[in-house]
């Protein structure tokens, strides 16, 4: 078997998230029937990142296996050639059989943007809000999740069984040239738990909740003490990261 990694970047406006899903488009779907196509075989795909309908991708990782070689830059000519529009392979790469696009991930970073006033393009990429937030409520909300908590509280599927502790190695408020920007990094995320986050800041940047409140948030363990969820066309994942192991004994097309 060869073994291959692929850094992909794709608009999520109009896809139903990462994951397959029956008579949905997904990107997952796009790209294993792309592969299909080109190996002549069924080709499972595992990404770093399992991102809602309409979340966008600057630099997600996947990985898949398959019994027939094909070098790198063809392998990544062959499938821009054939993707649609909305999604687009960045690197193409040989790795171990051991490389997990999800579990062996040190690290994900993701940001949120927000910008204000009334705009008709650039909708589908930021959350368009009327009025600006108070940045320095949002700065000093956002120290309260720093470093390992139990996340149930911001996360919208409470109910799964995997673990809910993630370790934010950053989370910080920016101004850009049209709003502000949430930048977040974590060993790992559960489900909408960015955009719970970032709904609870907004919160805070509105006034209706002090920044101190956050911390009292992440303590009950509850959804229903949170803000609402922000929109998902706001969200991108940026970037993973793999430690030592990145791109290790791989040859790299970019």
């Amino acid at each position: 078997m060869w073994h291959y990694r692929l850094n992909i970047e794709y608009d999520g406006t109009d896809f139903k998230g990462w994951q397959v899903q029956p008579d949905q488009r997904t990107v997952q779907g796009e790209l294993e029937a792309r592969l299909h196509q080109l190996f002549s075989t069924a080709i499972r795909t595992t990404a770093a990142g399992r991102t809602d309908t309409g979340v966008h991708a600057l630099g997600q990782v996947v990985n898949f296996s398959v019994d027939r070689e094909s070098k790198p830059e063809e392998l990544k000519k062959s499938l821009n050639g054939t993707l649609p529009p909305d999604v687009v392979v960045h690197a193409a790469s040989e790795v171990d059989a051991e490389f997990n696009a999800r579990f062996s991930a040190t690290g994900r970073t993701y940001r949120y943007d927000i910008e204000y006033g009334h705009r008709a393009v650039g909708r589908a990429y930021a959350w368009v809000r009327q009025n600006p937030l108070m940045l320095d409520d949002m700065r000093h909300a956002a120290t309260h999740i720093t470093g390992e908590h139990d996340f149930t509280s911001f996360c919208v599927a409470a109910h799964e069984r995997e673990s809910r502790v993630c370790d934010i190695r950053k989370c910080d408020w920016s101004t850009t040239g049209e709003g502000i920007r949430l930048t977040i990094s974590a060993n790992r995320f559960v489900r909408s738990m960015v955009r719970s986050l970032v709904g609870t800041f907004v919160d805070v940047g509105r006034g209706f909740i002090e920044a101190d409140t956050v911390r009292d948030i992440l303590s009950k363990q509850d959804r229903s003490a949170a803000g609402t969820t922000a929109p998902p066309h706001g969200l991108f994942l940026v970037q993973v990261d793999y430690g030592d192991i990145e791109q290790r004994n791989a040859e790299t097309v970019t």
